[in-house]
Order: C-alpha cells, then structure tokens, then sequence
C-alpha cells in the first residue's frame, strides 16, 4: 500500500499538480497492517474484477468447521504456534470487502463470557495474513531482550507457515511496550515498497500480533530503463506542474523499487481496480517556493519498461 500522507487541501500547488485534489481522498490509513495486508492477499487471489458495483458492497457469510475444516484446522495452527490462547468456542466468517477490494477467512477464540480473546485471517491461498491476541501480558515481568524477541519471532513465523527472507530489523515498541520485529520483502534484488513481515513481542517474549503485506507483482520488463530516461520523465513532469508558477524544485533520489500503481496524479484511475505491483524508478522531489508552504515532498513512480508516470505519494 502507498504511504500517502497529504490530509488536507493543497493550496500552495492546486494549480502546479493535476489531481492532486484527490490526495486526501487517497489517505487510506495504511498504517494499519491487517487491511493492507488482506488487500494484498485479494491482488494475489484470481485476479478477476466484477466491476465498479462490486467494489462498493462488503458481503460476509458464516464458516464452520464441518464445512471448512481446513480454514478451522489452519487457525488452529496458527494459534499453537504463535501461543495464542484456546478459546471456549471458536466463530468463523468469509468476508468480501468490495470498498478495500479484498477476501479473507478469518477465525475468533471466544471465551466463556463469549468475548473474542483471539483472532487469525488467512488469504484466499490458505496464507496467515493477521493475527493477533486480545488480553495482555501481566504487569510487573521484566523485558526479554531484543535478541530474545527477534528469535521467539522467528519461531513464531516458521511454526505458522510464512516464509521470511533476510535479517530482522528489531525495534523497541516505545508506546506498547515489548519489540517489533518485522522483515521487509525483496524481489530480484529490489524492495516491494510496503511489503514486509512484522511481528509485535510482548515484553515477556510472548507473541501479542503478526501481519504480512505481500502484494501480486507483475512481470520484470524485459529492458529495465535508463536512470537517465526515468529522470527525463520526472523532468518533464515536474516542469510542467511548476512553469509558470513562481515554485521551482530539486530532484533528491531515484531507486528502482516494486511499487503500486495509483491515482495520486490520474483523476481517471481513481475508480480502477487494484492492479499487480510493478517495477518502477521511485524519484523524490523536494519543491520550493511557495508550493514549499504546504509541500515537503512529492514522489513518482516511473515505470521502469515504459517510462510513464504511474502513480506517487504527497507528504506535507
């Protein structure tokens, strides 16, 4: 999911950005892993689209284990190994959100009181995309190191079936408390922008959530384009939002990265489906002028085989 962090009106440069009018509408809250990552997993799934009627509907049915016991056997799973714990009963629902554009089975652990004390979605696919538990740890135990957290993750991980590559990289939770560990994931040698493992450690080594965003990518272009060209797009781009207009700007960086495809600049694709990640050269550029008053910094993607601008974030 892209990072689109413009929330308000973006006065300064309504006139320099075709769209961008649309920015705050495209403040999806990413920040929140499940519906990333269960987005991720409908990309992934059959790859059909009914049309715009059926990405305005959210429909849920009830799952049971004796007619899909492979959901139910795979919560169960999960749940040992991430140490969740046993519910009184368990509840099951397919859900289609036809807003988010994502499918996902999801099983709760419900206690006696019939309070949901955990929960685990899967993929279409079968894959662990969220879970997590809904107690908390009991106060007063000491914090186990970040050591210890980054390889009870990394047993939590492989015991529920998700395929990490790489190091770690293990933070302190300053505002829950314990240790995030999370992974980010690659695709021929580059970053799927968005994409990663994360996995929070209580601060007495217990598993508290996981999440995994993995996004569908498309085919590699078959010739990579020059960083040379990709900056001529950038140039070209950004000469025409800021001729004229009293803000110039600076080109900061260019990286190939896989990234999603968005109506951040396209009014028209505001509308379209969710399409498969592709590979692109991702060039920040930091405006000045006026369009600096309320712009710290626009991002492109340019598509690394045909050099089209195929989306971007705003950060004000």
């Amino acid at each position: 999911m892209n990072r689109v962090h413009a929330t308000k009106s973006l006065t300064a440069i309504k006139g320099l950005l075709a769209g961008t009018t649309l920015i705050a509408g495209l403040a999806f809250c990413t920040g929140q892993l499940a519906a990333a990552s269960l987005g991720s997993a409908h990309n992934g799934s059959d790859g059909l689209d009914a049309g715009p009627a059926s990405r305005q509907v959210t429909t849920e049915s009830a799952l049971f284990a004796a007619n899909r016991p492979d959901v139910f056997a795979r919560a169960g799973i999960a749940r040992g190994a991430l140490g969740f714990p046993a519910g009184y009963r368990r509840t099951g629902r397919h859900v289609h959100d036809g807003i988010q554009g994502l499918d996902y089975d999801e099983v709760s652990e419900i206690d006696s009181a019939g309070r949901p004390i955990a929960m685990t979605q899967f993929a279409p696919d079968g894959r662990l995309v969220d879970a997590v538990r809904f107690d908390s740890p009991p106060s007063g135990l000491g914090s186990v190191s970040s050591d210890a957290a980054t390889k009870a993750a990394q047993r939590a991980v492989a015991g529920a079936g998700l395929s990490v590559v790489g190091p770690a990289l293990t933070e302190a939770n300053q505002t829950l408390g314990g240790w995030d560990v999370h992974w980010a994931r690659a695709q021929g040698r580059y970053a799927v922008r968005g994409d990663e493992t994360r996995v929070h450690v209580w601060q007495d080594g217990r598993i508290q959530s996981v999440a995994q965003v993995e996004h569908a990518l498309a085919a590699a272009p078959q010739r990579l384009l020059a960083q040379s060209d990709a900056r001529g797009s950038v140039t070209r781009q950004c000469n025409a939002w800021f001729a004229g207009t009293g803000s110039s700007y600076a080109l900061k960086s260019m990286d190939l990265e896989w990234v999603g495809p968005n109506a951040a600049f396209d009014a028209d694709k505001l509308t379209a489906a969710a399409a498969p990640y592709r590979l692109a050269w991702v060039a920040n550029v930091n405006p000045s002028g006026p369009a600096a008053d309320s712009v710290q910094l626009i991002t492109l993607f340019v598509d690394a085989g045909s050099g089209a601008v195929i989306g971007g974030d705003v950060v004000e």
